[in-house]
């Protein structure tokens, strides 16, 4: 990753960024949890909040990740242990957000114009924090349960992944059906 600082950081200035990655991800798995409950209605916006929030984690994790390039040797060696924790807990609550959103979805027979988006996104999100924790090397910082259920999600990924045209297409239909009536 290129240098964003050039100053070396000290543990206050990086528990900072730390204890705030700690609290958007608690407000994060409060909009999930909202989100879930909507979208068994077939309402997605609650989602897409969840899914902005996301972004704005992500834009924290940069700035973490850059500050812990640049940290002071004790400093780092302080702090190390909390951020794997905090990106482990991060990354179990989008496995579990993952594994809510697909059978919210999976019990429609197509997926109306909003769940298309939703469906998209979850898609993409389950390939990145698979991703994530490969490339992170980081599944050790996972428990069993948590594991367990990356694997669930990785196989959901692939099960929805062969069915995602036929549904999509469906969609398409469907959209195109209310647009005639």
């Amino acid at each position: 990753m290129a240098r964003i600082g050039q100053k070396t950081y000290s543990a206050a200035e990086i528990k900072t960024l730390l204890e705030a990655l700690e609290k958007q991800t608690r407000r994060a798995a409060k909009k999930a949890d909202a989100a879930i409950d909507r979208i068994s209605r077939l309402a997605f916006e609650p989602y897409y909040d969840y899914r902005e929030s996301l972004l704005e984690l992500e834009g924290v994790i940069v700035l973490i990740e850059d500050r812990m390039a640049n940290a002071d040797a004790r400093a780092l060696a302080q702090l190390a242990d909390y951020h794997a924790k905090l990106i482990a807990n991060l990354l179990r609550m989008k496995i579990d957000v993952i594994l809510r959103v697909f059978p919210a979805l999976e019990v429609a027979a197509s997926l109306p114009m909003g769940a298309q988006k939703v469906f998209l996104a979850t898609l993409w999100e389950m390939k990145e924090t698979v991703a994530h924790i490969d490339r992170a090397q980081m599944s050790h910082l996972l428990d069993a349960d948590a594991r367990k259920r990356l694997l669930v999600a990785e196989t959901i990924l692939g099960d929805v992944a062969q069915r995602a045209p036929r549904l999509l297409e469906m969609a398409e239909l469907h959209g195109r059906t209310l647009m005639q009536k």
